[in-house]
């Protein structure tokens, strides 16, 4: 379970992204690094997959900050 499962820094980072930028529009800066719709696009995927492995694992959720 856990192979398949997205990082836990990358799930935290994509959720920073995502927060950023609600409706995947616009540029943002962050950590020094540029965000565009395109990393957006790449971090609702990651998000959305660690939501479907965190109803599995409660562990990983709480890891995950569900």
């Amino acid at each position: 379970k856990r192979v398949f499962s997205p990082d836990i820094q990358e799930v935290l980072f994509a959720k920073r992204i995502l927060e950023a930028m609600p409706d995947g529009s616009g540029v943002e800066m962050i950590d020094g690094k540029m965000q565009d719709d395109a990393t957006w696009k790449q971090a609702k995927v990651i998000v959305d997959l660690a939501k479907l492995v965190a109803q599995k694992d409660p562990d990983l959720a709480q890891a995950y900050g569900f």
